[in-house]
């Protein structure tokens, strides 16, 4: 049977740490993101990823506002990208 699954959706399942949840979650393309929401946040909630569930939270938040000169606002997305670059960079240091 074929794994029908997209790469980066299935490397977000099979991650082994909140490190790697993390730095799927940060690379992972907008699109993908708006599309398989669902997927993401059942992901996050399976292995009780507490902060990529609020970096999820405050991302689909910001999606909806009217963005600035081209730029995405949220004070609580910067906050919540900034906890997934500290798990990043835990483990990388």
């Amino acid at each position: 049977m074929t794994d029908t699954m997209l790469p980066i959706l299935r490397e977000m399942h099979d991650a082994g740490t909140d490190a790697d949840r993390a730095a799927i979650l940060l690379t992972c393309p907008i699109s993908i993101m708006l599309k398989y929401r669902q997927v993401l946040e059942s992901a996050c909630a399976r292995y009780k990823f507490d902060a990529g569930s609020e970096y999820l939270i405050c991302f689909y938040a910001a999606m909806h506002q009217t963005r600035y000169r081209g730029n995405v606002r949220g004070a609580a997305l910067k906050h919540a990208e900034g906890q997934l670059l500290l798990l990043c960079d835990a483990v990388s240091s």
